[in-house]
């Protein structure tokens, strides 16, 4: 299911996380985040994760991607018309098989606070919030700290 991005998968993937993120972030992120979060920062992020990211769907069309720093699930998203559709369960399964074949025991990721849809799925696939803590994202001017909800599972 998860493969390696492809050339072809960069600009679709740019326009996926965009619309992503706007439907979960923009009506709670502060306004000096939302200016940060370009087409062209999403297009440099993605490929300055080299081979923790991976994806899904056809070459060139991927419906979803997860990203990994370390123990980390750092972004995990799915096109906006597949949502609804159980893709995000399988992609969520294979994140953590991939986790645990990168030799970790346990899993963390971040979810931003007010983004209620993405945080009710995570605790539906068995994560637990372990508390609202100040975490760093990363910018093209930089990290910016800000409140999230911080999960963790046992793989």
């Amino acid at each position: 299911m998860l493969r390696r991005a492809t050339e072809d998968d960069f600009a679709p993937l740019t326009i996926l996380w965009a619309e992503g993120w706007d439907a979960g972030h923009l009506a709670h992120a502060p306004k000096a985040l939302v200016k940060l979060r370009t087409a062209a920062s999403f297009h440099q992020r993605l490929r300055a994760f080299g081979n923790d990211l991976l994806v899904v769907g056809e070459r060139g069309a991927p419906t979803g991607f997860v990203a990994f720093k370390g123990d980390h699930i750092d972004q995990f998203y799915i096109r906006l018309d597949q949502q609804g559709k159980g893709l995000a369960r399988k992609l969520m399964q294979a994140a953590e098989a991939e986790l645990q074949a990168r030799g970790h025991a346990k899993g963390v990721l971040d979810c931003a606070t007010g983004n209620d849809r993405a945080a009710a799925f995570y605790k539906k696939a068995g994560w637990v919030m372990r508390g609202v803590e100040e975490i760093t994202v990363d910018t093209t001017k930089g990290s910016y700290t800000l409140p999230a909800m911080v999960f963790e599972k046992q793989l």
